[in-house]
């Protein structure tokens, strides 16, 4: 087989879509063809990936796929004169036009599994960054490590309604952080204020803001047995001045 008779036939081969005397023929031509080799094993690389979607394509495999189309050595002949009243005949051999018919499938089916495999990728990569960009909103990354940290206790803080309204992580070294809210924002000049209950007084652990969504504190010395929230006026409080709204027993 010639040289640009098994090339045109080589992403038909890599789909296993030529006949058993084809590929003989295309074979023995690859086997002292570096060209045709290295483009075999490009066109190899696409069909393998249809396998598995989400792996990242090969380095290079679609500026070697689209010069393979697009080939600069290939002749480039004029367009011919549109003519009327002119049947045009095929004469072209049943073995060309079969082979040529081949090789337009194969390569529409290759530049699918491209498309294929770049948009899964593409959904999953975008997916990541959406997920990233939650985290850094709730600064989860630090909760995320700490419920994953030995030790860990979860606190959920309900209402008086069973509602729940917040929920925080502590680690035994005494830090904690906020994994949820679900506080409304409050109006200008209040804050929400975090306390712990320490041998049975409410001792001030912080102050969340209007609308939480990132706390971190530390808690020194003992271990609270109960967290809570307040309402209170901007600055914060030395003691709770109202009820807490939510509250929620430290276990061990």
């Amino acid at each position: 087989m010639k040289h640009d008779e098994a090339y045109e036939l080589l992403a038909a081969l890599s789909l296993d879509a030529v006949e058993a005397d084809e590929r003989e023929a295309i074979e023995a031509h690859v086997l002292g063809c570096p060209r045709c080799r290295s483009e075999l094993d490009a066109l190899l690389d696409v069909a393998g990936a249809l396998g598995n979607s989400v792996e990242p394509l090969p380095e290079g495999l679609w500026s070697s796929i689209s010069s393979r189309i697009y080939d600069a050595d290939d002749d480039v002949h004029p367009m011919p004169a549109l003519a009327t009243n002119v049947i045009a005949l095929d004469t072209a051999s049943p073995r060309r036009r079969r082979s040529t018919m081949t090789f337009v499938t194969a390569c529409a089916s290759v530049a699918a599994a491209v498309i294929i495999v770049l948009a899964v990728s593409l959904s999953v990569e975008s997916n990541h960054v959406a997920k990233l960009q939650r985290q850094l909103a709730s600064n989860s990354y630090a909760a995320a490590a700490a419920l994953s940290a030995p030790g860990h206790t979860v606190v959920d803080l309900t209402s008086s309604t069973r509602q729940n309204e917040a929920e925080f992580v502590l680690l035994p070294d005494g830090r904690g952080y906020l994994v949820d809210s679900q506080l409304p924002a409050l109006t200008s000049g209040h804050t929400y204020q975090l306390w712990g209950l320490i041998d049975g007084k409410p001792i001030s652990i912080g102050l969340m803001g209007d609308k939480p969504t990132s706390v971190t504190f530390t808690v020194s010395g003992s271990k609270p047995t109960l967290l809570g929230i307040t309402v209170e006026p901007s600055g914060g409080s030395p003691t709770p001045t109202n009820a807490m709204i939510a509250s929620g027993t430290v276990t061990d």
